[in-house]
């Protein structure tokens, strides 16, 4: 090491000598594109620093666009020869409540099954918190941030990329204000009860592994969302 580089890497302070080995594992393929990265504890503890150290240097990666963070689901090497949901979301921009709802009804009782497959532990346990949050919302616009979050979560334990991103242009319409402002108006206090009975099913059946009940339980409950949102067929 020459003295130069030796008095610089001196200046460095741990979050920017972190980042220099963030960026290093990018770079070489270690962390690879769309792969999860190890959890703030789990780093804390490879390299030996605090736990706000370790996200100082993540936020660094964050705000340069190297990395991305789903609530519940973790933090993953962005992917940029994936289209972005927001991309994909513009093109469905459009779509009325009853087009959305028919749609997850043909994709979600699908991921609910292949979920039941493919969840792991860690999966399991961001749908359960994703549940309890929901529970004890206080707010109408708060329960629906969880129960959106509950289906983001199930649908990413799928492993299917096409299928995230296709969720996630979904719920970018689901935020829009002419949707929550449908929710404000039909998610009464029993609604919001039935809704967090039948999300609890879902992830009996996916805790149980039984595939074909979680993508009944996933269908009986998005058609009582369908009907309650845009009337009966």
């Amino acid at each position: 090491m020459t003295t130069d580089t030796a008095r610089r890497t001196a200046k460095q302070t741990p979050a920017d000598r972190l980042l220099s080995s963030f960026q290093e594992a990018i770079d070489a393929g270690r962390w690879k594109s769309g792969e999860r990265i190890p959890t703030e504890r789990a780093l804390s503890d490879r390299y030996g620093v605090a736990r706000n150290t370790i996200r100082r240097a993540l936020q660094q990666l964050e705000d340069s666009g190297q990395i991305v963070r789903h609530v519940g689901r973790g933090t993953f090497v962005e992917q940029r020869s994936r289209p972005q949901p927001d991309d994909l979301a513009r093109r469905i921009v459009n779509a009325s409540p009853s087009e959305i709802m028919e749609v997850r009804l043909m994709i979600e009782p699908q991921a609910a099954e292949c979920a039941a497959a493919r969840a792991n532990g860690a999966d399991l346990d961001a749908m359960a918190e994703c549940l309890k949050k929901g529970e004890d919302a206080p707010t109408i616009s708060e329960f629906e941030m969880w129960d959106g979050l509950f289906h983001q979560t199930l649908i990413a334990a799928c492993r299917n990329h096409l299928l995230i991103d296709i969720y996630d242009a979904i719920n970018a319409v689901r935020r829009k204000a002419d949707w929550a402002a449908l929710k404000e108006r039909v998610l009464s206090p029993a609604r919001r009860l039935t809704t967090q009975k039948q999300h609890r099913s879902i992830l009996a059946a996916i805790r149980a592994r039984d595939a074909h009940r979680a993508a009944r339980e996933m269908k009986s409950h998005l058609i009582d969302v369908r009907r309650s949102l845009v009337g009966p067929d």
